[in-house]
């Protein structure tokens, strides 16, 4: 790593004082009044691409290692210019009609001497007219040779949802075959550079490999920086495209450059007056003293009073229709003809209405200051139609001039065990849990909390959000996180509207709790089903997973592994580092889960020597091994011998280089036993929890179902009622711890 100074990146800027100070602001300001220049003139002639001189003109005033070259309108000029600097020189056509110079023959490289710069400034002009379809001919850039070096593209770019984005990798075949590139949301600070370029699969050729030297990453580092933070504070800056840059051992230069301008920018959205009312009304709903539920109906089963069969608050009906009013009484149900009838204020109130009736629906709620109303109706933008996209705007018209918390439309709402708070009849109520749960889809939502207790997961609150219409994903998740009891959050998400709000939300949220995200539409076909869903326009695969990586969270991509993961953080102990300590029941296992667990990203390394030497005084290895990872079926009677497996647990819980324990159980004839033996299984269980609870590691069984599923069903069910974590196969723990592994290691590098 070298100094600022020895790589040719921004100066350092000066130790202590008012002097280094106004130093660094004078620096600024002439910075952004190059800048300002630069654009204005190109916009003044009607340009949206600015030249490589004037992209190079902006480098330079930031700092960077940049030769700004000579423009030359004839063959003389270029000569002049090229002796002036020194041979060899390049020449670069200058066009505003041209972005890929090299394609239209205006590209000469390496000319040596005055003929040879005559002869290019030559053929540029007359491949341009003939390649270049009547672009018009501005004359060349001369610029000075540089050495050769490692070649690296730099650059920003704006995403839609996002904002301003930074990429790095690696040039030539690496970035046009193997698309070797890394991104993140800027502006960005050395870390997350440094971590950039190490995330490259090129990486070690930056690094250095079979005796060449490795490039000044330093050099490298500054340069992202400082180009993430002109493209976070000038959005007028569209794109910049640094490619090639060359990196040398020490030092580098750039040599392209091409800035692109953004369209002028129309007036940002207001921001919403009454969020902070909006929140408190929507905390409000997931703790309802009085919920309605209006135009529930027969033919669907009176789905949403059923649901709310569990409620501690007041429950009323509105419903207009006499055919529907005697069922709803029948289940004990006071009905009210309109919200007006009802004396209390409303805190939640769940409407199943058409979507014509939406708007008036929601009128009525604002006339009554009925807190929060999750609309279960769909039919509105998702369906690209104009009536529902008209509707839609109806509704966000209404509902952005009020307090109103409006959960949806298109979703299936709230859930709040505690309160009795349920959006779905087979939903448990009673106890509040520790993990929170948001999804765009309400059969994700349903079914994450239909399927949380079976895997010991405890629901606090969960929200079907759908077409998140005022209020979005981020919402939910500052209130969520803010929340004492929340452990856990995870979430189910198609698209966001405000994009830096989200990433901020879930950067925030991730400091304090393990976030765990699972994106809808990441493929292009899924991105056309996510848009028919909820209206959401999909963001690009590498952009998204930037952004979950970049906010602290972790990313699934099931169901069944968002339960797995979620159940880890929730009920397991924080994890340390990659280091596995893996027992299996037979050789065989003891070699898949080894792979297994390697494949997924973790280590299982070998054991302290102390940790040997107590081994090998009791281990029976007819049949089994005591490396790690262990083969310890003979040794403990396939579980039942207590004494030894204590013996081997203790041993790695006490091993410095473990991190993590993970325990197959109940292979083979054994299970088989627990349908008339459960005591064997309970007793195993109860010690296992025990370990589990004293343990300074997180600790895990497997319990593969294999042949016997109905019983391993049951030891399973047994297990997590002791509060054990429990996976059905290597590979679904595998993938689950290195999701901890990832997530914790991050918090520890940001040092919370």
């Amino acid at each position: 790593m070298r100094s600022s100074a020895a790589r040719g990146g921004m100066p350092a800027q000066p130790a202590g004082g008012s002097n280094s100070s106004s130093a660094l602001l004078y620096a600024t300001s002439v910075t952004d009044s190059i800048v300002s220049s630069v654009i204005s003139s190109a916009r003044s002639s009607g340009r949206t691409v600015l030249t490589e001189i004037e992209s190079k003109r902006i480098l330079h005033s930031l700092g960077l290692p940049v030769a700004v070259p000579e423009a030359a309108l004839t063959a003389d000029d270029a000569v002049r210019a090229a002796s002036r600097m020194g041979f060899p020189v390049a020449l670069k056509v200058l066009s505003p009609d041209v972005t890929h110079k090299s394609q239209v023959g205006g590209v000469e490289l390496n000319l040596d001497n005055e003929g040879a710069v005559r002869d290019a400034f030559e053929r540029i002009r007359r491949n341009l007219a003939a390649r270049g379809g009547g672009a018009r001919f501005e004359g060349v850039a001369v610029g000075q040779m540089a050495k050769q070096g490692v070649e690296l593209l730099a650059g920003t770019y704006r995403d839609d949802r996002f904002g301003a984005m930074v990429m790095v990798g690696l040039g030539g075949v690496f970035v046009e075959v193997m698309k070797d590139t890394e991104l993140a949301l800027a502006p960005i600070g050395g870390r997350e550079a440094a971590s950039m370029l190490a995330r490259l699969r090129g990486a070690q050729i930056i690094r250095g490999v079979r005796g060449q030297p490795g490039v000044d990453i330093d050099a490298v580092v500054s340069i992202l920086e400082t180009i993430s933070g002109i493209a976070a504070t000038h959005p007028e800056i569209a794109e910049m495209d640094l490619n090639p840059v060359a990196a040398y051992e020490d030092g580098l230069a750039i040599l392209d450059a091409r800035i692109v301008l953004a369209a002028p920018a129309s007036e940002p959205p207001a921001p919403d007056p009454h969020r902070a009312a909006r929140l408190k009304n929507l905390e409000r709903a997931f703790n309802p003293r009085v919920v309605a539920v209006i135009g529930d109906k027969r033919m669907s089963g009176y789905m949403w009073i059923r649901a709310m069969a569990h409620l501690k608050g007041k429950l009323y009906s509105v419903q207009i229709d006499p055919n529907e009013i005697p069922g709803i009484e029948a289940m004990g149900v006071e009905n009210r003809k309109s919200l007006a009838e009802i004396t209390e204020p409303i805190d939640y109130a769940v409407s199943a209405v058409p979507r014509q009736i939406a708007p008036r629906i929601l009128k009525d709620c604002v006339a009554k200051q009925v807190a929060a109303v999750g609309f279960f109706t769909s039919g509105f933008s998702e369906t690209s139609e104009e009536l529902g996209i008209r509707l839609e705007a109806e509704l966000r018209e209404i509902a952005i001039n009020s307090e109103i918390a409006l959960v949806g439309p298109n979703c299936m709402g709230l859930y709040s065990p505690g309160a009795g708070l349920c959006n779905f009849p087979e939903e448990k109520a009673g106890e509040a849990g520790d993990v929170c749960f948001i999804s765009q889809s309400g059969t994700h939502t349903i079914n994450f909390c239909l399927q949380a207790p079976t895997h010991g997961i405890k629901v606090n609150k969960a929200a079907s959000i759908g077409n998140a219409l005022v209020l979005e994903a981020a919402d939910y998740i500052d209130l969520m996180a803010a929340d004492p009891a929340t452990r856990v959050i995870g979430m189910y998400i198609e698209g966001v509207r405000d994009g830096r709000r989200f990433f901020d939300s879930v950067r925030h949220a991730a400091e304090r709790h393990p976030v765990v995200v699972w994106k809808g539409g990441v493929t292009e076909a899924g991105a056309r089903a996510t848009f028919s869903h909820t209206g959401s326009l999909a963001t690009a695969e590498a952009t998204w997973r930037t952004v979950v990586r970049q906010s602290g969270a972790v990313e699934v991509a099931s169901l069944d592994a968002m339960l797995d993961a979620v159940e880890l953080f929730a009920r397991a102990k924080r994890i340390g580092g990659r280091g596995m300590g893996l027992v299996a029941m037979t050789g065989g296992q003891s070699v898949v889960i080894t792979d297994t667990f390697a494949t997924a990203g973790l280590e299982i390394p070998a054991l302290s020597e102390s940790s040997y030497d107590e081994l090998k005084t009791f281990f029976n290895i007819i049949g089994g091994s005591y490396r790690n990872p262990l083969d310890v079926g003979g040794t403990i009677g396939a579980g039942h011998d207590q004494g030894n497996l204590d013996r081997i647990l203790e041993i790695l819980e006490r091993d410095p280089v473990i991190d993590a324990i993970v325990l197959e159980v109940g292979t083979g004839l054994r299970a088989a036993r627990w349908a008339t033996h459960e005591d064997e299984i309970a007793g195993l269980l109860d010690k296992l929890a025990d370990f589990a609870g004293r343990s300074t590691k997180p600790f895990a069984v497997v319990m593969h179902p294999a042949h016997l599923e109905a019983i391993v069903a049951r030891g399973k069910e047994l297990a997590r009622a002791r509060g054990l974590v429990v996976f059905e196969s290597f590979e679904r723990a595998a993938a689950t711890f290195r999701a901890a592994a990832d997530y914790w290691g991050n918090r520890a590098r940001l040092g919370s």
